[in-house]
């Protein structure tokens, strides 16, 4: 039973944890999310051997995207790895949210072969609440690796390609765009003038140090020796091109020319992926993610300008071209191989799309504006906060049950009086020596009620001036001076023990009307104290980032209104009660003082001796 009982709670914390990562949710400023699957499994994108840290086309379309919930511009999509928790760069080449189609480069580290890990798109951002703590700005300029040299995503219109890689190598001289190229926009080549990329440090190639070329093509015409891509600095060369379709390259150094064998021609007006890899000593080219020629040569040193679509002063290739990377780094063959497929065709395979999710909307998220002051609040806010609601529960807690007890006297006072108007005579028959005749208040009241008005401040006043008459009244004919002033001084007395006994607790009352603004005022000064230390420690001002702080920090100075408020009304109203029943209290002793004379008249002290 007991292995059975433990099973049981084995099962219900893995249930319970699994829940858990269910609900985790990055950033609740975003209302919405979509889980994208990266395969590198026999099911989807299969690869050789590890990519590494690898940039990663997503293709948004109205099947995986709610367009409408996005900003115009795309810039509230963040990509979110497996853990929910990392940040993952990225980089938009289209957002079009009339058209419901887009283009986002994401960089997803540490890519392994059948691997298959899960990453989420969030989108949707509500400006109203607070973005995560510490959130990257700069995404798009960190999408690429530190030895990516540059990126052309060619969907600029009539001017020249920029460099999205953030190095700056940018080109001088524009091509003939083209909508709905392999990726989002590329450009056309008519073999009549080349894409010139002027010398720049940034570019610069050592000699025999690793390089990466690579590319989308589809030519339009197989026509001979059409270069693709040239750079040539004095003696030294590079050319990447088709000879009839057949894809080459050919490296220029001290030592002569040479060209690789030519691979299988391509076909014309179809995409291929091309890609040119030198390790330092071996160069090699690939189509499509396959190997298909190489040579034990290296790269050259190059530090000129760059061609693209011919040579300098000479154009040759004709057709289009799409998405260039070049890189400082010997890439490998998988993240050629993730390049060739999950860019082209195949990224729905790379990248399956779940189903898209929405923020679960929480008790604080209905509550809108305060619901967000409170997310805000910060720990030193909330001990103050926690010290309030302290003070607020004793003071209602006083209040209350303050209120209940006096109303309840001034109920028993005003029967007990009714009695008491019914007296004829005999001041003492409401408190005789007969337990049952007192008991019931002269046989005029049942025994409940009886012991409910016994309960009452203005019974005891009486009762007590009962007894000092008994202990001075021997023969009951009268009463001395000195006797009479002794019952009095008895009975006020007792009056005042009751008033202090109706005033109990009302202290804590005062205590919360003085105190709870001043203890609410602590907490703001020390929540805009903070705030404004973590300026000074950032070194810059950012509204969005300390207005939260600041709003938060007045919310304390309102909860001890809050508490202080309330408790000044209470206080005043029970104030009055309470007057009103030593007022009452105070009357009765001077009709109890009259109806005493009457009943047992002053006598002198000689006759009483």
């Amino acid at each position: 039973m007991k292995s059975r009982s433990l099973l049981s709670l084995l099962s219900l914390m893995l249930l319970a944890s699994g829940s858990l990562h269910a609900r985790t949710w990055w950033n609740e400023a975003w209302a919405a999310r979509e889980k994208f699957t990266f395969d590198t499994t026999d099911g989807g994108i299969p690869l050789p051997d590890a990519a590494g840290t690898a940039t990663v086309l997503v293709r948004l379309h109205d099947g995986v995207l709610d367009f409408s919930q996005c900003k115009e511009d795309g810039t509230d999509l963040r990509f979110v790895d497996s853990d929910d928790k990392t940040l993952l760069a990225s980089q938009i080449e289209k957002f079009d949210p009339v058209m419901n189609e887009g283009f986002v480069w994401v960089k997803i580290p540490d890519i392994k072969p059948g691997q298959s890990r899960d990453i989420y798109l969030y989108y949707g951002r509500n400006e109203k609440k607070k973005p995560a703590k510490g959130e990257k700005t700069d995404l798009p300029k960190t999408a690429y690796d530190a030895d990516t040299i540059s990126v052309y995503h060619f969907n600029e219109h009539g001017t020249p390609p920029g460099d999205s890689s953030g190095n700056g190598v940018r080109a001088e001289t524009p091509g003939i765009p083209v909508e709905g190229s392999m990726i989002g926009g590329g450009i056309k080549l008519d073999g009549k003038k080349p894409i010139s990329i002027p010398a720049n440090p940034n570019a610069a190639v050592l000699e025999a140090a690793p390089y990466t070329w690579m590319s989308f093509v589809k030519p339009t015409s197989l026509d001979p020796n059409a270069i693709i891509y040239s750079r040539k600095d004095g003696a030294n060369g590079l050319k990447i091109g088709l000879d009839s379709g057949a894809p080459f390259f050919e490296i220029t150094n001290a030592a002569g020319t040479q060209r690789s064998t030519p691979a299988a021609p391509l076909a014309a007006g179809s995409w291929k992926h091309l890609a040119l890899v030198s390790d330092g000593t071996r160069t090699t080219l690939y189509i499509d993610g396959n190997a298909v020629a190489n040579l034990p040569v290296a790269i050259p040193a190059l530090n000129s300008p760059a061609f693209i679509g011919g040579e300098e002063g000479k154009a040759s290739f004709k057709g289009e071209v799409d998405e260039m990377e070049i890189s400082k780094s010997a890439r490998s063959a998988g993240f050629i191989k993730l390049a060739a497929l999950g860019q082209g065709q195949q990224n729905a395979k790379l990248l399956v799309p779940g189903k898209p999710e929405a923020a679960k909307v929480s008790f604080l998220d209905s509550l809108g504006l305060f619901g967000y002051l409170i997310k805000s609040v910060t720990f030193d806010a909330w001990v103050v906060i926690g010290i309030l609601g302290i003070m607020s529960a004793i003071s209602w807690i006083v209040m209350v049950v303050k209120n209940k007890y006096i109303s309840s006297m001034a109920k028993g006072s005003k029967e007990f009086m009714n009695q008491w108007h019914h007296l004829k005579g005999d001041l003492l028959s409401l408190d005789t020596k007969d337990d049952e005749h007192v008991a019931s208040l002269g046989g005029r009241a049942e025994a409940a009620h009886a012991r409910f008005i016994h309960s009452t401040p203005i019974y005891r006043v009486y009762h007590l001036g009962c007894q000092e008459i008994r202990l001075r009244v021997s023969d009951g004919k009268g009463l001395a001076h000195r006797s009479i002033e002794a019952i009095e001084a008895s009975m006020s007395a007792q009056i005042t023990r009751e008033n202090a006994k109706l005033q109990s607790a009302m202290v804590l009352l005062t205590i919360c009307i003085a105190g709870g603004p001043y203890v609410g005022l602590l907490g703001t000064i020390i929540g805009v104290m903070i705030t404004f230390g973590e300026i000074a420690m950032l070194g810059e001002v950012d509204i969005n980032a300390i207005a939260p702080g600041i709003a938060a920090a007045l919310l304390a100075t309102v909860c001890g209104l809050v508490v202080a408020i309330p408790a000044l009304f209470g206080y005043n109203y029970l104030s009055v009660q309470v007057k009103d029943i030593t007022t009452d209290l105070h009357l009765f002793l001077e009709e109890f003082m009259t109806k005493m004379a009457e009943c047992y008249p002053e006598k002198s002290e000689s006759s009483a001796h």
